[in-house]
């Protein structure tokens, strides 16, 4: 994916959230969303760096709570295992990532869980 694409994928995500229209199919940016869907499975790596690269940009409450039951969770039940140490890795440095964990809800994997809860603490 080229960068100017890149770039517009997570402008529009944050733009689409921040109009209070992400339930809003016909909204000009809601393709962002539907391209998070679209990739999880196969693109993780993609959808990880548009994530981080997101909460660097905004701190929006609507576009924090939105990652966090979407794109986020779908890649923990998805890729807990493979992105458990980044996951922690991230959080150890970056305020804003752990505010993102603290709007995620209960995995499945009992063990992922528990690792996102002590790395999401302030401790």
């Amino acid at each position: 994916m080229e960068m100017e694409e890149f770039s517009a994928w997570v402008d529009a995500y944050i733009e689409v959230h921040d109009s209070d229209s992400a339930s809003d199919e016909h909204h000009p940016c809601y393709w962002a969303i539907e391209k998070f869907a679209d990739m999880e499975m196969d693109f993780p790596d993609l959808n990880w760096a548009a994530m981080l690269q997101i909460i660097s940009t905004t701190t929006s409450d609507s576009v924090i709570q939105s990652l966090a039951e979407g794109p986020l969770e779908e890649l923990v039940e998805l890729h807990g295992v493979e992105y458990i140490d980044k996951i922690e890795k991230e959080a150890q440095s970056n305020l804003n990532f752990r505010l993102l964990l603290r709007e995620l809800i209960e995995t499945t994997d009992k063990t992922i869980w528990n690792r996102i809860l002590r790395a999401r603490s302030d401790d």
